[in-house]
């Protein structure tokens, strides 16, 4: 069962509710608002080349530098 993050509309707290994907439960924050399911943050990390335009500008300018000098 996923994480669900949720926000409130009134306060702005935050909570983390575990639940089934086919549930929908009433979240209720502690001011007495509803709460509503947002999107949660997720951290993405890119590791090794290839990522970045220099990247690619430096391998691509060693595979012409090889072939010129094969040729």
């Amino acid at each position: 069962m996923p994480f669900y993050r949720y926000v409130c509309e009134r306060c702005g707290s935050e909570k983390s509710v575990l639940h089934g994907i086919n549930e929908s439960p009433s979240i209720v924050c502690e001011c007495g608002s509803q709460m509503k399911r947002s999107i949660g943050r997720v951290a993405v990390m890119f590791k090794g080349s290839g990522f970045y335009v220099t990247d690619n500008k430096k391998n691509d300018s060693k595979k012409q530098e090889k072939s010129e000098e094969a040729a």
